[in-house]
């Protein structure tokens, strides 16, 4: 039985992706006969029909299909090893800050530095805690993870994953209040200066204006919920890992923020910095909780 190559099969995956020979050439950076040829290749090894040539590009057959989600499997995987070893061949050593909220501080850092300790064994992480947007921009941190619609203007930095929203009760409290409307329900909400907040945003518009209890911390806000003292909007990673909390199935869906890894602009330039950037933006698009 012939042994199957990544090698081979990228030439396959391209003209997926791309829809032509030429844009697949162009793609992968060889020329268009190239590309025609190493399929057919691969056609006649396996004694298989791939594509319908067709004047508008080239139409995937059954037998394709079948090969696609496993290509666009392995293609995954191999960007990830090549971002692995892109960021694990140089060692980095110093100390530096990272700023971020409480929850993500919590929740996901502790493994993401277990990662680093594990690649970079000669570094000092600072971790410094704040969810105040300004607050974390003036930490002095080098390294920022901070949700937010768009990065502000002095920061440089990489999308690397989202946070969707949800509400969430305890069980006990829902049953309870099984028969009232949304807005009858017992909401605890964002503190006032969080108001313009993606969460402080929906509660104000689906829910109430003013609240019993509120918190500037979605963990603060999560521990209440889960006693029992009313429903909140959570970021779905917070909800989901917090004991005695369930997802409220009839809220409308909740609304979705970018997760960035920034830096200063002024740090950008530095190996160190660019390094650790990336590392904590390919630890976050790996997470299952967060990652794009």
């Amino acid at each position: 039985m012939h042994k199957v190559h990544w090698d081979d099969l990228q030439y396959v995956h391209a003209v997926i992706e791309h829809g032509s020979l030429s844009a697949a050439s162009r793609a992968l950076g060889v020329n268009h006969a190239t590309v025609l040829r190493r399929i057919a290749l691969l056609e006649a090894a396996y004694d298989i029909k791939l594509f319908e040539r067709r004047n508008d590009g080239y139409r995937l057959l059954p037998e394709g299909r079948a090969l696609l989600a496993s290509l666009k499997l392995m293609d995954q995987a191999s960007a990830r090893i090549m971002r692995s070893l892109a960021l694990t061949s140089k060692g980095i050593e110093g100390s530096f800050r990272l700023a971020t909220t409480d929850s993500i501080a919590c929740l996901q850092i502790p493994g993401y530095l277990e990662q680093l300790r594990a690649v970079h064994s000669s570094i000092n992480i600072e971790v410094v805690v704040s969810n105040n947007p300004i607050d974390m921009s003036l930490s002095g941190a080098e390294i920022l993870i901070r949700p937010g619609g768009e990065m502000p203007p002095d920061l440089s930095g990489i999308r690397a994953g989202s946070i969707e929203f949800c509400v969430y009760g305890a069980p006990d409290y829902l049953k309870e209040a099984a028969g009232l409307p949304a807005r009858d329900l017992k909401w605890l909400g964002v503190a006032p200066h969080f108001a313009r907040s993606t969460a402080g945003e929906w509660l104000f518009a689906n829910a109430q204006t003013s609240f019993e209890f509120s918190a500037d911390s979605f963990l603060a806000l999560a521990s209440m919920a889960a006693r029992g003292l009313g429903v909140t909007m959570l970021p779905d990673f917070i909800g989901r890992q917090t004991e005695g909390l369930v997802a409220v199935d009839r809220m409308p869906t909740g609304p979705e923020t970018g997760l960035w890894v920034a830096t200063h602009k002024d740090f950008r330039r530095q190996s160190n910095i660019e390094t650790l950037l990336n590392f904590f933006a390919e630890a976050i698009k790996a997470d299952d909780q967060l990652g794009s």
